[in-house]
């Protein structure tokens, strides 16, 4: 059957300055990129991608170095005021902070800001061997460095274990570890990392949260979701959209909470709204709502899990959105995409703009060959994504089954079918006949065959 080749690209729309273009023009429509890749993760008004070889590339807008913290994790002599087109970030800050040659990395969880800020987020990358590096602002300690200073490039963090995923919120970090364990650090205020009301930042990363055997996690902006291998889901942080699914009167959760929905596969943070999918295919929502992004057919925000309204009740087998985004994308099967929620600069990819309730069908047209979307990463203002081509084996000989005979059997014996036989050569390639078969036996077997392959000899050919 069809088997999912290595090669990977990636799509890009909604607003081009995040992509080093133009300010305030729009990609109105999935956008085919050439780059092989293996990750990828849309930031306010700023891109990450990993090649296939593990090079990181950045590219974004900096509304002036004044304000600007380091989100990019590239020397400032390598950047600009204004539009930066993409480069690779070749070197990073180790544990002692030397500079040394990045490392082959595999994932990549870009800032998360206001729409039209470029300037108070941090970013991280986690490299093969699960080592995870932070780079950017860091007034709440969010670099988990152990101190309070912005950071210009990629430093790497000090962990007990390695890193399998990472979220990205406002001014907070959460770390997954191969162990299940969670590790925060930065903004505690609104409950961001679950220590507890005491707690009102950490600059060290710190796992006194009581989650373990975690699977899954995803920051929005000011809160975070957790699933562990049970199919239960937690959240802590802000619940002023009742994003965690119950309402507490716009206080925040500050200890890990249960959330009300069972028997979860996935989970994704928006920037105030929480996404959850089943192992039937089917989607939940709760919080804010107020671009549709619920997908539920209203812009009421919701304290319960609501049920996404998808099309045809597709199965869904991906979510994505991001924690500075107010859209949100269902992945069906192979390059079925749906999409709902704020639109207003074309980052649903629907080549219209206004905000959508319903989940609507979300085209990607010009793709060499057929392939299946992998991931999707939105911010506020524009939209990426992931797909890999679907490698089919072409069959380098006719379907039809060919006869075999074999010479010692019985002459009078039928032809056997063999399935895994495949001819591949020219007619001389054809079963020979014994000069012991009796021709009688030839008409037999002639008839089979595809008539592309009958043998141009003639019967003065046959044997005697």
């Amino acid at each position: 059957g069809p088997t999912i080749g290595p090669k990977c690209h990636w799509w890009y729309w909604g607003g081009e300055e995040g992509r080093g273009d133009v300010v305030g023009e729009n990609q109105e429509l999935p956008d085919w990129q050439p780059e092989e890749v293996i990750d990828v993760s849309a930031g306010s008004r700023h891109t990450f991608y990993i090649e296939e070889d593990g090079i990181a590339y950045v590219s974004g807008f900096i509304e002036s170095f004044y304000s600007y913290q380091g989100h990019l994790g590239m020397p400032r002599r390598n950047l600009i005021e204004g539009q930066n087109e993409f480069m690779s970030i070749e070197n990073v800050l180790n544990l002692d902070g030397q500079l040394v040659p990045s490392p082959e990395f595999i994932k990549v969880y870009a800032g998360a800001g206001a729409p039209g800020d470029s300037r108070d987020m941090h970013s991280v990358l986690i490299d093969v061997d699960g080592n995870v590096y932070t780079t950017g602002n860091n007034d709440m300690g969010q670099l988990c460095h152990g101190d309070l200073e912005q950071k210009d490039m990629f430093q790497q963090v000090e962990l007990p274990f390695p890193a399998v995923a990472a979220g990205v919120g406002l001014d907070f970090t959460i770390i997954l570890l191969e162990t299940g364990q969670v590790y925060g650090c930065g903004s505690n205020e609104n409950g961001e990392l679950g220590l507890g009301s005491n707690v009102q930042f950490t600059s060290t990363p710190e796992n006194k949260n009581g989650l373990k055997n975690i699977v899954d996690l995803s920051s929005g902006l000011n809160f975070g979701l957790y699933l562990d291998d049970t199919g239960t889901v937690f959240g802590s942080g802000s619940n002023l959209f009742s994003q965690l699914c119950e309402s507490t009167d716009g206080d925040p959760v500050d200890r890990p909470m249960e959330l009300a929905v069972k028997g979860v596969t996935a989970v994704e943070a928006g920037r105030e709204s929480s996404y959850f999918l089943y192992e039937n295919g089917s989607v939940d929502s709760c919080g804010r709502n107020d671009e549709g992004q619920l997908g539920d057919g209203t812009f009421v925000d919701s304290d319960t899990p609501v049920k996404v309204d998808i099309p045809q009740n597709s199965r869904i087998r991906e979510i994505g959105s991001g924690p500075s985004s107010q859209s949100v994308f269902f992945i069906a099967e192979e390059d079925l995409v749906y999409a709902a929620g704020q639109n207003y600069r074309y980052q649903l990819g629907i080549g219209d703009i206004g905000s959508e309730v319903f989940p609507v069908l979300v085209e990607f047209e010009d793709s060499p060959g057929r392939h299946e979307i992998t991931k999707i990463s939105s911010s506020g203002t524009h939209t990426v994504a992931i797909s890999c081509l679907i490698i089919t084996e072409t069959p380098t000989s006719y379907p039809t089954l060919m006869p075999t005979v074999n010479p010692t059997s019985d002459p009078t014996a039928s032809p056997t079918y063999n399935p895994t036989f495949e001819p591949t050569g020219e007619p001389t390639g054809l079963p020979t006949v014994s000069p012991t078969f009796n021709p009688t036996m030839l008409p037999t077997i002639n008839p089979t065959f595809n008539p592309t392959f009958e043998p141009t000899v003639e019967p003065t050919g046959l044997p005697t």
